[in-house]
């Protein structure tokens, strides 16, 4: 899980990285052209950095409970399984069998999507059998679960903006403004809130 916390503070310091281009663009580029797709780009990123470690710690820590080194959830043992998958683990010699369990997960997460709180907690639920989950996460936070909650919500739904909608106004047929201090403030929080949780559930 470590590595998989390394991975996803690398991506959040790429998608920091866009910042630097704004800025050189908005002060040296004197032609009538909006940059702010860069900010738009960086908040994309930043959700999808911090959707795929939610991915990741959700299937490595199923895989550790598998292999018994992890405690195993109440969702995780009422997870069903098709029995193709079950033969295929009874059968597997090379690879072994938690190579071909952790397959299974990637084909039953790749159209899942861990970045509405509700699907987040429930995601957290396989691996880490804590009743309350957003407040452990915001207390390490040093927020009100509730603002946690909102806050990401926001976020998801600024993305879902972005990439379904082109962030387009429907009344107005123009862009919703974005600034640095959303751009960035989105990625200072999804930064701490993806520590955060890894932390807890390592």
């Amino acid at each position: 899980m470590r590595n998989s916390l390394t991975l996803f503070n690398s991506n959040i310091a790429q998608a920091r990285e866009i910042s630097v281009l704004y800025d050189y663009l908005v002060a040296t580029v004197a032609i009538p052209q909006q940059f702010d797709d860069l900010l738009r780009s960086q908040l994309v990123y930043a959700v999808s950095a911090f959707d795929k470690l939610m991915h990741d710690l959700v299937r490595i820590g199923m895989v550790q409970s598998f292999m018994g080194v992890r405690p195993r959830t109440g969702k995780y043992l009422s997870e069903p399984i098709s029995m193709q998958v079950h033969t295929e683990m009874v059968q597997a010699t090379i690879p072994p069998k938690e190579h071909v369990f952790e397959q299974a997960l990637f084909r039953k997460f790749k159209v899942v999507s861990f970045q509405d709180p509700a699907k987040i907690a429930d995601g957290l639920s396989y691996i880490w059998d804590e009743s309350q989950k957003w407040q452990k996460i915001a207390a390490s936070l040093g927020m009100p679960d509730a603002a946690v909650r909102t806050r990401l919500k926001l976020i998801a739904d600024r993305r879902n903006a972005i990439v379904h909608e082109a962030d387009i106004d429907p009344s107005t047929n123009t862009k919703f403004p974005i600034g640095k201090v959303e751009s960035e403030g989105s990625l200072d929080f999804l930064g701490a809130c993806g520590n955060a949780i890894a932390n807890l559930v390592a």
